[in-house]
């Protein structure tokens, strides 16, 4: 039996991010074992709950609760002068660590006296090695080897891969002069001499100053790959941020002050000093590479369209194509590329996590807008109206078509508009954890995720596609996109080996914790309890939503009727079906056999105002009757995924709540790149 001296203490800061602090918590207890822990949270003043958060759940935990967001090192510190363990880990709230951890590095901790702190193997989230776990100290020639990508190039080279000791294997145990801040299991003791952080860096930089003043005692560093965590990184601090830019490389140039200032020139320093800012900005355009494309990519499209509208207009004529006055109509490009780039800006259109086919829609018509109204007083810049127009329809389909397929081709968005394909997911884990989670995933319907089956943790059962060990081949035969494991039901470390073996079959992977009320993500929580529906002024019954939904169904209408019925005209008069009724309305039977006939009656009721194009199924008698029936629907692609009369209602209203033309448009996208149809449906009705 172990004393009452505690054995390992832990220290977390936290800044908005009780989710993964949460998670994190869970892993801690399962790695716990035998070990007498003291844990330290100090929540550097996030407002967001957190502390009542975690409290609720974890009230063995020892709170500091910091009015202000006094920076990584003070707040580690507050808590670095209360522990009392022999030994001391510091871990940032994003990580997960496995149940072998703390057993694995206090075994080696005490078997090697010398070694004053230690560090682990770091997962990334898709299951790939950090290069941070193993690091040296940060020289000006390590430096720009990192920077030009050098030692990326040549990783055998101990010249050129300096800076993240790429040339000693990630399996291999060895001494190294930095650790990760992620992770760094230490002796209390040196932790205490050494006086914890250096507080004048308020993020980033702490972790390498601590390590280097390590050189100056009689113990060294070490690190130690027999077990693994994995690491989110950044969730409090995101890395395309100018702040964070800023921030980190201040405190890059605060440690080469501090410790190599004394031996060099000031005209050395003011180059180190430009250095460092070269490199800041390299970092903010490398990291922001994704919006520049996007925003590149449509200004390209945009300025195509323009000028093919102009080019439609005077007929590909030859001598306007020659005609050097014409170029004069490139400023009506420059015009609309900056009132796209401001307006964009403005709707958030660029950020990489709020694709949005609406906000497209409005930019772009706030961009020849604006040039309509500029051209209108600045005659010298007028342009033709119908080049415009052409223009505009021409940006609409072209630039349209573009987001759709981008957002189609991401893997990890769940509730964007324009999604045609179901993100197809596999649940890891037991029966009894897994039941009602699959049920509460189908249930929320601003959820675009299909779960495709479950796998077993050990033995198959029936309802199982298969067992963890061929989570691989299923990936492969399903075509999943994302694997959720149900963390109550499998251990954190079987789940960090299987991330580490599918490392390269692009699916991403999240996490149910035990308390099974959220799924974590690399970058978002998702909540799983139900959202919360008051019928209390629905979108659906606003008059100018009710106008545009009306407007929709004529224009799309239409024209499919005058095709369905000109199509169909000889069966009308020759092919005598019987005819059925259902909720009021009559279909020739049987359907399979009448599809474009029972289309000509929809479409024909549609244009009269009984049915809409998206509504309530025709043949339900427990449909909302707020909603106008219609050929497709929430519950019509749904189908699938509702298991329960409560589910039924909760997608009605959710309709009813959140309506949009947007919304009906996504719908009729899904239903038409879906095997869903209102003849399947009317098929079943009969039935």
């Amino acid at each position: 039996m172990r004393s009452n001296q505690v054995d390992i203490s832990i220290v977390i800061v936290n800044y908005k991010v009780r989710e993964y602090i949460s998670n994190l918590l869970s892993s801690i207890l399962k790695a716990k074992h035998d070990f007498n822990l003291e844990i330290f949270i100090v929540d550097n003043h996030s407002e967001d709950g957190s502390v009542e958060f975690l409290k609720a759940r974890f009230p063995d935990v020892r709170y500091i609760e910091n009015l202000e967001n006094l920076g990584f090192s003070k707040a580690n510190n507050q808590a670095i002068k209360q522990v009392s363990g022999k030994y001391t880990l510091i871990i940032n709230p994003d990580t997960l660590v496995s149940e072998d951890t703390f057993s694995v590095l206090f075994k080696h901790m005490e078997a090697n006296p010398k070694c004053g702190a230690a560090g682990c193997k770091i997962l990334n989230p898709d299951g790939t090695f950090a290069p941070e776990s193993k690091r040296s100290v940060p020289t000006i020639w390590s430096s720009f080897t990192k920077v030009t990508g050098l030692g990326s190039l040549f990783p055998s080279s101990k010249l050129l891969s300096e800076y993240y000791l790429n040339w000693i294997d990630e399996n291999e145990q060895t001494k190294i002069p930095v650790l990760s801040g992620s992770f760094m299991f230490w002796r209390s003791n040196l932790l205490k001499e050494l006086g914890g952080f250096d507080e004048r860096f308020f993020m980033y930089g702490e972790d390498i100053d601590l390590c280097y003043r390590v050189q100056d005692t009689n113990y060294h560093i070490d690190y130690v790959p027999q077990t693994s965590i994995i690491h989110y990184k950044g969730e409090s601090s995101k890395k395309g941020d100018l702040r964070y830019i800023r921030v980190f490389n201040k405190a890059l140039y605060q440690f080469f002050d501090k410790h190599h200032s004394s031996r060099y020139s000031l005209v050395f320093k003011v180059f180190i000093y430009t250095a460092i800012w070269l490199k800041a900005l390299i970092s903010l355009f490398t990291n922001n590479v994704r919006l520049i494309g996007y925003i590149a990519s449509d200004l390209v499209l945009l300025n195509v369209s323009v000028i093919l509208g102009f080019l439609i207009r005077f007929q590909f004529s030859y001598e306007v194509l020659t005609n050097l006055q014409n170029l004069k109509f490139l400023w009506i490009n420059l015009l609309a590329s900056i009132i796209y780039v401001i307006v964009g800006g403005f709707l958030d259109l660029f950020q990489s996590k709020k694709e949005s086919i609406s906000n497209q829609i409005k930019a772009i018509i706030a961009s020849y807008s604006g040039v309509a109204l500029i051209t209108f007083f600045a005659k010298e810049l007028a342009f033709s109206r119908l080049a415009l127009i052409i223009g505009l329809s021409t940006a609409l389909v072209l630039m349209l078509l573009f987001k759709v397929i981008q957002i189609n081709i991401s893997k990890s968005d769940s509730k964007v508009t324009g999604k045609l394909k179901r993100l197809r997911i596999l649940l890891v884990g037991d029966a009894e954890h897994t039941s009602g989670i699959k049920a509460k995933i189908h249930s929320r319907p601003d959820w675009n995720y299909e779960v495709v089956g479950i796998i077993g943790i050990e033995n198959q059962e029936k309802h199982q596609l298969g067992e963890l060990s061929q989570l691989k081949e299923l990936i492969k035969t399903y075509q999943i996109d994302q694997v959720f494991f149900a963390l109550s039901s499998i251990s954190y470390k079987d789940m960090l080996r299987q991330i580490s073996l599918l490392q390269n079959e692009h699916v991403v992977f999240k996490l149910i914790p035990d308390s099974m009320d959220f799924i974590l993500g690399k970058s978002n929580v998702e909540y799983l309890e139900s959202i919360p529906l008051v019928e209390v002024g629905f979108a659906y019954s606003k008059r100018v939503n009710q106008f545009l939904k009306r407007v929709l169904d004529v224009s799309i209408a239409l024209p499919c009727w005058i095709l369905a019925w000109t199509f169909t005209l000889p069966g009308h008069f020759f092919n005598k079906s019987e005819k059925r009724r259902i909720r009021g309305l009559e279909y020739y039977s049987p359907p399979s056999k009448n599809i474009w006939k029972n289309r000509t009656i929809l479409f024909w009721h549609i244009l009269k105002g009984n049915l809409s194009l998206v509504g309530s199924p025709i043949y339900s008698g427990k449909s909302n009757p707020q909603i106008k029936p219609g050929m497709t629907g929430p519950i019509q692609i749904n189908a699938s995924r509702i298991s329960s009369d409560t589910d039924h209602e909760n997608y009605e209203l959710y309709y009813l709540q959140n309506y949009s033309i947007w919304m009906d448009i996504d719908i009729l996208l899904k239903s038409f790149f879906s095997e869903t149809s209102f003849s399947k449906d009317l098929k079943t009705a009969f039935s």
